[in-house]
């Protein structure tokens, strides 16, 4: 049911990396101002610090505070960069147990809670952009308030094609995924799924070697957690760092895999990435990606 936005109210966290201070300033004004009642309480921390024994207990406490506080609908993290998986083994996931479901807005390594979170504790989540990153635009603002109003049901869609011979129309599976590099150093942790069987997977990554994200995939090939998999949407691979395209990546992926591989221009490390929610329940038709969570 929707509700008025009024009443709808969003605690920003940083549990990976600091926010651009300025940025994060001009983007706050911009969700309040359509409505939204935003709650931020920021913490002082250099560049870098944020991964010390201090930067850590800062940002683990503003953590279990927003996940265990009432008064918010959403959780919200400034922007990505790094240091997210210090904090999975430090939450008490009994406790969490206990606690009403707030999903998580954010991308890039903040992916790894995201996943720690629908793996222990059952907890949607929407992979897009963070408030604290120059890739954010006012469209995303415009595609996350429907999403962020509306309550359940959550849907959207993202453009899909194929990227190998056995793709097909029709695949359907459960969403789950994030930023390839950090979603692999998961692997054979309590913060992924055992088995991704019946899960329809999107990845995207960006500033990586080409090289290394294709190790990364041979994880995913060699343990076994692509059996059973329905489908694999690869986004944008934005500014790799080695001599190859995008396009050859992808498609060099796509030669190593069973399932059906699809790519999507739609969602990455791009400005006004389009969002995918984790949990949902998704089909891929007529070259659309169309999910929807209850």
């Amino acid at each position: 049911m929707s509700r008025d936005r009024g009443d709808i109210r969003i605690r920003l966290l940083e549990p990976s990396g600091p926010p651009e201070k300025d940025l994060l300033a001009q983007n706050l004004t911009a969700l309040r101002e359509v409505g939204l009642v935003v709650d931020y309480q920021p913490y002082d921390v250099d560049s870098g610090e944020h991964v010390s024994a201090s930067g850590i207990a800062d940002r683990l406490r503003q953590l279990r505070e927003g996940l265990a506080g009432d008064g918010c609908d959403y959780l919200v993290a400034t922007c990505g960069g790094n240091g997210a998986s210090d904090l999975l083994s430090r939450l008490d996931w009994g406790e969490l147990e206990r606690v009403s479901p707030r999903p998580l807005v954010g991308i890039s390594d903040v992916s790894a809670l995201q996943s720690a979170l629908y793996t222990r504790l059952g907890w949607p989540a929407l992979y897009a952009n963070t408030p604290g990153s120059e890739l954010w635009t006012h469209t995303d603002i415009e595609r996350l308030l429907p999403l962020l109003v509306s309550g359940r049901p959550w849907s959207g869609s993202i453009s899909v094609q194929p990227l190998d011979k056995v793709s097909a129309e029709g695949v359907t599976g459960t969403l789950y995924g994030g930023c390839l590099s950090v979603i692999t150093r998961l692997i054979g942790t309590p913060y992924m799924p055992e088995s991704l069987a019946g899960h329809l997977l999107f990845f995207e990554d960006a500033w990586e070697y080409e090289t290394r994200l294709l190790a990364a995939w041979n994880q995913f090939l060699d343990s076994g957690l692509l059996i059973g998999v329905t489908a694999v949407v690869f986004g944008r691979f934005t500014e790799l760092l080695g001599e190859q395209s995008e396009d050859w990546l992808r498609h060099k992926i796509a030669e190593r895999t069973g399932c059906p591989v699809y790519y999507s221009p739609d969602f990455g490390h791009v400005a006004a990435s389009y969002p995918l929610a984790l949990g949902a329940s998704a089909r891929i038709v007529s070259d659309q990606l169309q999910w929807s969570l209850d």
